[in-house]
């Protein structure tokens, strides 16, 4: 399958990674061109943003050249299906992109639930994300809680295993977003091909997971960092790393869900400053304007300790 996004083409490319190469694409403004010989694929995706044209060599849509389909694909939302000759006459050609615009209620599935369960193992990555005013594209599962308060900083997600590709797409597109966007999800989700699409523009991943990623990092050259998942300090410090170096950079935030252990916290309250910081994390087990940690909740990760600057959070 081959991507295309005006001048640059990228070739060699399987069917879902191109097509969520090219969402994340279109998510940054850009119209892409896939051509494929895989007949039959069309993708089912319903929250897609419009700019993704797929030429196929059996009869398709009939469009009277490449913008027009472009056109079509932009007023109505949608991927189109075009025949080979429409795509092989035209031009991908675009001017200045237009304006990011952040658009989560469109591209990010939809999430019943509220907050993330104490403990959850995601929470360090989208509390520095937010801290970092971040771009995230994320997958599925816990990574669409990124979206809800208090950290409201999940730009897209298209479902398990979609993320990295679909942050090449976004950073092949714009070259500049390399520095603040990045992938959030599951560490067992990570794959050969988007890793490896990555290599080529660029980008950062941050996995979370108990997955052992470090061969097929080395393999797809990718720059490989490992860390608790509840160390959320750390995680802050290196995603500004990764996001000022080149190249394509892994984080693997080692946790698992429902991590519990023997200890738990509580809040000084003759130390408490009532700054907010722990409440930033969104945990449900801390609660009100005098924060306490709500022992029934707690599950001990300890994340509300590294955060707190006046030394409150104590063990119980």
């Amino acid at each position: 399958m081959k991507f295309r996004i005006g001048k640059s083409e990228l070739s060699g490319l399987d069917s879902k990674t191109a097509m969520y190469a090219a969402l994340g694409a279109s998510l940054a403004g850009a119209r892409v061109l896939l051509t494929t010989d895989d007949a039959g694929f069309v993708p089912a995706a319903s929250r897609v943003t419009g700019g993704v044209a797929v030429a196929k060599p059996e009869p398709a849509e009939h469009f009277a050249s490449l913008d027009a389909a472009f056109e079509t694909s932009e007023r109505e939302d949608r991927v189109v299906t075009l025949e080979r000759e429409t795509a092989m006459a035209g031009s991908a050609e675009q001017g200045e992109l237009p304006k990011y615009r952040k658009q989560p209620e469109r591209f990010v599935l939809p999430c019943e639930r509220e907050t993330m369960c104490a403990g959850c193992p995601y929470r360090g990555v989208f509390c520095a994300a937010s801290k970092l005013w971040l771009r995230t594209i994320g997958d599925g599962g816990c990574t669409l809680l990124g979206q809800k308060k208090p950290f409201q900083t999940l730009d897209a997600a298209w479902g398990r295993g979609t993320a990295a590709a679909a942050l090449a797409g976004f950073v092949a597109a714009r070259p500049e977003a390399r520095h603040d966007t990045i992938a959030v999800m599951g560490a067992g989700d990570l794959d050969e091909a988007s890793l490896r699409l990555l290599a080529k523009t660029g980008g950062t991943v941050a996995a979370v997971g108990d997955n052992d990623v470090s061969k097929l990092c080395t393999d797809c050259g990718a720059a490989l960092t490992e860390l608790d998942a509840y160390d959320v300090n750390g995680i802050e410090a290196v995603l500004r790393k990764a996001l000022d170096s080149e190249g394509v950079s892994v984080i693997m935030c080692r946790g698992t869900c429902g991590k519990s252990g023997e200890k738990r916290y509580r809040i000084d309250q003759n130390r408490c400053r009532r700054c907010g910081a722990c409440s930033r994390l969104g945990c449900p087990a801390i609660s009100g304007r005098s924060p306490e940690i709500d022992p029934a909740e707690c599950v001990g990760c300890g994340m509300c300790l590294a955060v707190c600057k006046c030394s409150a959070v104590v063990e119980a």
